[in-house]
């Protein structure tokens, strides 16, 4: 069952945490959001006319490479990254939620089959002013001025990331908070983008040198 009213809280939860990361007119911040939602305009999940993936991973996410993966190795490493950050958040979503509510427990494992994850192809290595961090990056749309590592669309389950996916774990939980709030039965109570929104960059086998962000990403 959809419920406006949760969708919005959900919104707001999600802006509230987007708005309040620090970040400089010509830096980049970890996270990004596009348009203001408008909720029931459109279903969450984006359908196949919607978004052309050429990659399923094993958990079942749909990705749109934008032919930036040039090997299959190549490919198969970023899919089965991509599901490790899934499986972050899924551990984290177990730990913080009702115990025994299996309505949202259904509604987490049924989550990846809907989601959208598009590569960036607008992206270049930038270099923070004050950190001198360098890091794939787009621009920001919530920011000009600003570069995002990754963003989401609060109508849609869909995030684009740059190829070496730095920021997909914390816009995974925030699309996956907007699709508990907007189907559970009972909405969630507990903050779940507070508590998942840390998850951690995963290193995997694509290298992106000189991109220093993929270097520091855990094994």
């Amino acid at each position: 069952m959809r419920r406006a009213s949760a969708a919005l809280l959900a919104l707001a939860i999600s802006n509230a945490l987007v708005t309040c990361e620090p970040t400089q007119s010509t830096d980049y911040p970890p996270n990004d959001t596009g348009a203001p939602a408008e909720v029931g305009k459109r279903p969450l999940e984006l359908s196949p006319t919607e978004f052309a993936a050429d990659l399923v991973t094993p958990g079942g996410i749909r990705v749109k490479t934008n032919g930036q993966y040039k090997t299959e190795a190549a490919r198969k490493a970023a899919a089965l990254a991509i599901d490790r950050y899934w499986n972050e958040v899924r551990i984290c979503t177990a730990g913080v939620e009702r115990p025994g509510d299996t309505d949202v427990r259904d509604l987490t494992e049924e989550f990846p089959a809907h989601l959208a994850v598009e590569i960036a192809n607008n992206w270049k290595v930038v270099e923070g002013p004050a950190t001198h961090r360098t890091m794939q990056a787009f621009p920001s749309i919530a920011r000009p001025g600003s570069w995002s590592t990754a963003r989401r669309q609060e109508d849609a389950l869909y995030i684009i990331v740059v190829p070496e996916l730095s920021g997909l774990g914390p816009q995974m939980a925030n699309e996956l908070n907007l699709w508990l709030m907007t189907n559970a039965n009972v909405p969630p109570t507990a903050d779940l983008v507070g508590a998942c929104a840390s998850v951690a960059c995963v290193r995997f086998n694509y290298n992106n040198a000189p991109s220093q962000a993929w270097n520091e990403c855990k094994e």
